[in-house]
């Protein structure tokens, strides 16, 4: 008989998006100096770059650009389709496929620079290892942006940064609204109270939580540079690990479960 335990609490998934959002700055910034200037997790920059070459018809730099847009793509795909087929088994807890492909991905790109001698920046030649080595890392965060889709009714993306800010404004704006209407007039009388319910508040708490994503992406990307300078592809460890912790936490989390039970 599978051992089932309840979905995951609101608490548990924000713990996940900060650890994945963490992980994903650092992967996308050590993709972006040891690839050449190529985004592996923010394809806004990628269709800008690829606009540019296209316009001055430069088309090994279409290409090089289009590759980890393509490639990202396919990772969403896969990624949504091993969601789906886990939501159809009706397992409450579908991430652990996705994050151990994700993580075993990345352990591979770790494997394949052993042949650079794990040093910060892989050459564009040959071409087949270099387009290789961006699909691994373009295809781990596509996987990942599909994992946690919505915390506590709000919709979360683990590595598109630029969303994070969107719904941080507008949740911001719908909040400093509330507290414009309850302190109307009476803001002395009141504004202890207007204080002190706020942290209860959706849109307050909507607006640090996509407020904390962006800055935890951000201290990961400055992780992912302090670790190039040290210990340059061999510092992918560390996502690798992360990853892999949450993979086997979802795992394990049905034995946890059943632990509590007696």
């Amino acid at each position: 008989m599978r051992i089932q335990p309840g979905p995951l609490t609101t608490a548990e998934k924000v713990n996940l998006a900060f650890a994945m959002t963490w992980a994903a700055g650092f992967v996308d910034l050590v993709g972006f100096f040891s690839l050449y200037g190529i985004y592996t997790a923010n394809m806004t920059g990628n269709t800008v770059a690829m606009a540019r070459h296209l316009s001055l018809m430069q088309w090994t730099g279409v290409v090089r650009r289009g590759w980890p847009i393509f490639t990202f793509v396919f990772g969403l795909i896969l990624g949504a389709f091993i969601y789906e087929a886990e939501d159809r088994r009706r397992i409450k807890v579908p991430f652990p496929p996705t994050i151990g492909l994700e993580a075993l991905l990345i352990a591979i790109f770790i494997a394949a620079a052993i042949g650079t001698g794990f040093k910060a920046d892989i050459p564009p030649q040959p071409a087949l290892k270099f387009f290789a080595m961006v699909a691994l890392l373009a295809v781990a965060m596509g996987l990942q942006n599909v994992v946690l889709r919505k915390v506590g009714g709000l919709n979360l993306y683990t590595t598109f940064v630029t969303g994070s800010l969107v719904k941080f404004a507008e949740n911001l704006s719908v909040y400093l609204f509330w507290f414009h209407d309850r302190t109307r007039g009476r803001l002395r009388s009141r504004l202890a109270k207007v204080i002190r319910v706020s942290p209860r508040t959706v849109p307050l708490q909507r607006a640090a939580l996509t407020l904390g994503l962006w800055l935890v992406y951000l201290v990961g990307a400055v992780c992912g540079g302090v670790a190039m300078q040290r210990w340059a592809l061999l510092g992918m460890l560390a996502p690798f690990s992360v990853l892999t912790a949450i993979a086997l936490y979802g795992a394990f989390r049905p034995l946890l479960a059943l632990g509590e039970e007696w």
